[in-house]
């Protein structure tokens, strides 16, 4: 969905759908599957000028809003909101003037149960401007800086070593 906002019960909410209609696919049923989008079912943002784009930052707007939901023939209306994992991107224009996304935030909605997922710093995949792996480099806890990094405190979420 593009130009989203965040409703109840994690729930978008599209606030150009005229100029820019949501789409949907649907997966079969299993593991690491891919999406890939058709050529040419992209967005033109070039009706749009940079004021709207900034806009849609400053009002809780997501440029990009991407949601998988689970659905099984054992769902029911009846039970309430199905579990689903959303995902929103903001465009941000580089040093070289070029817009490129950015994951802003992670939803998780479970059972009913809103979750926002964090970052926890010094673990995933982080690649430098040189394409190498940021994480080989410095794989020291961020406290002693000489023992390997095995555990994450609570509430700041670094990787030190216990």
């Amino acid at each position: 969905m593009f130009f989203a906002k965040e409703g109840k019960d994690c729930n978008l909410i599209a606030t150009k759908e005229d100029l820019f209609p949501s789409t949907q696919v649907s997966f079969a049923k299993g593991l690491e599957q891919r999406f890939k989008q058709a050529c040419g079912t992209g967005i033109d943002f070039s009706d749009m000028s940079e004021a709207d784009l900034v806009e849609a930052n400053e009002t809780d707007v997501y440029h990009v809003a991407v949601k998988a939901e689970v659905v099984s023939e054992d769902d029911h209306p009846e039970s309430g909101t199905p579990n689903r994992q959303i995902t929103h991107v903001v465009l941000e224009k580089d040093h070289k003037g070029e817009y490129k996304a950015r994951v802003v935030k992670q939803i998780l909605w479970v059972n009913g149960n809103r979750y926002v997922l964090q970052e926890i710093y010094g673990i995933g995949n982080t690649v430098d401007d040189n394409g190498e792996d940021a994480n080989e480099r410095g794989k020291e806890c961020v406290i002693c800086l000489s023992e390997p990094r095995d555990t994450t405190v609570l509430p700041c979420r670094h990787m030190v070593s216990r």
